[in-house]
């Protein structure tokens, strides 16, 4: 495994982690605020945890992408426009398994799911050289 496998997964898990941290934090905010609702806690989880499995979705297929690199540009960007769809069709499909069938709450469910998708902002790549200021 080469360096930019390496940092590429150290990356992504990198990522999962800080979702996985911030949806513990709106969870005990909620928790706090919510007066310990069970069905909200519920519903947050459940969208944090949709989120997160986008993210995981999104570092397998970005890899399936990179592989394909080395010998064809054109199907590693098919492969990428690829992952993007399913990615999309996956969360869509969750969100409304979750509104529809599980009849969760809506709005702890999106406030769960944009609490870990918010981890995209505070997630530098592995590798990177720190920006300077001034």
């Amino acid at each position: 495994m080469n360096f930019a496998d390496k940092a590429f997964q150290r990356t992504w898990r990198r990522l999962v982690l800080i979702q996985v941290l911030l949806l513990v934090v709106a969870a005990v905010i909620s928790f706090l605020f919510k007066a310990y609702e069970l069905n909200f806690l519920g519903a947050l989880s459940y969208g944090g945890a949709v989120s997160i499995v986008s993210t995981l979705i999104n570092a397998w297929r970005i890899q399936v992408a990179t592989e394909m690199a080395a010998d064809n540009a054109a199907l590693s960007m098919v492969e990428l426009y690829k992952g993007f769809l399913l990615r999309m069709v996956v969360v869509m499909a969750l969100l409304a398994i979750g509104f529809i069938v599980l009849k969760l709450q809506p709005s702890a469910l999106i406030i769960g799911f944009v609490a870990a998708h918010i981890g995209y902002l505070f997630a530098r790549p592995v590798g990177t050289a720190k920006r300077r200021v001034g």
